[in-house]
């Protein structure tokens, strides 16, 4: 079997001088990754300089790799512990690749940059459809997860729970190979929320399964958006793009000023019309999996802006 190493590798954003803040171990080796379960794993920081640095930043290639972010003071010779969590409900099957980079500086001035690579191979037997739930709505919505198991002895859904307050499991089917969840989603208050679906199984290798799920609340009177959810996808590394069009009750003329892209790695574009409504589009290059964003579109004369979920899917 290939053996796949993930190397932490130090970049000195300096050029002349040593990193103060190093990560360890510096070599992982995640082997076969389940699709399906949350993989935890942990890295530390540890201070080697002399003066005192300051965590300063956090990047991570996919949305699918989170860390516990940790942005205080480390003491010279202080380590620190972080948890990583690989979401890998939506990750197809195969190689992967997940790079993380760590800024921080010291109180003399100093600045780096720490990033590294991780690989492994994805192994798909259990399919969660959606790998992640993110709607935009103003009501109480009603959807279906279908879980399906392709081994000869299927897994069973045992139990769940929620951490998005309200969220329900309202009914399960179960025929053959897949079982389906009905799931209601409540009306929430206006902004964004966001929690999770955790399933319990009968398999002890896949124990529990999470589908993160995103809810952007927003009120009967905003403006409206044409698709409300935009999701793009197809093969991964290819150039995808969607136009979105935005229109304001009573047909007022819109002018946006500002979009700022929140979770997920794309650009937009914007411009008026046509008529009184405003167009923009968004373009991305695909990440493997799924990941979950958001664009928060300010507008002139409005003090609240306009939400549009993102969701990314690269096969």
């Amino acid at each position: 079997m290939r053996k796949w190493l993930a190397i932490w590798s130090g970049l000195v954003a300096s050029g002349a001088l040593q990193a103060q803040v190093v990560i360890s171990p510096g070599e992982m080796d995640l082997g076969t990754v389940l699709a399906g379960p949350n993989l935890q794993k942990n890295l530390v920081l540890h201070n080697e300089g002399t003066n005192p640095a300051q965590i300063t930043g956090w990047t991570s290639s996919c949305g699918c790799l989170s860390a516990q972010k940790f942005d205080g003071m480390l003491a010279p010779g202080e380590s620190r512990t972080i948890p990583l969590v690989i979401r890998t409900a939506s990750l197809p099957a195969g190689p992967h690749a997940w790079n993380l980079s760590v800024s921080s500086a010291d109180t003399a001035g100093g600045q780096w940059n720490k990033s590294g690579r991780m690989v492994g191979i994805v192994k798909r037997d259990v399919d969660l459809e959606p790998g992640l739930l993110a709607l935009s709505t103003d009501r109480e919505t009603i959807h279906t997860v279908v879980i399906r198991d392709s081994r000869k002895t299927p897994l069973s859904v045992t139990g769940w729970q929620t951490t998005l307050p309200g969220l329900v499991v309202e009914k399960r089917e179960t025929a053959g190979t897949e079982t389906r969840l009905t799931v209601r989603v409540p009306a929430l208050p206006e902004g964004r929320h966001a929690g999770s679906l955790i399933l319990a199984t009968s398999d002890e290798a896949y124990r529990q399964l999470e589908i993160p799920v995103t809810v952007l609340s927003k009120k009967q009177d905003s403006v409206r958006m044409a698709p409300e959810l935009v999701e793009l996808s197809g093969p991964a590394g290819t150039t995808v793009s969607r136009l979105v069009r935005l229109t304001a009750n009573g047909n007022l003329k819109l002018k946006i000023q500002e979009i700022v892209v929140e979770g997920v790695v794309a650009t937009t574009r914007f411009a008026e019309g046509p008529g009184n409504s405003a167009t923009v589009r968004v373009e991305t290059n695909l990440p493997a999996g799924e990941a979950a964003g958001r664009l928060i579109i300010k507008i002139e004369g409005r003090e609240q802006p306009a939400l549009l979920p993102l969701t990314l899917k690269g096969s």
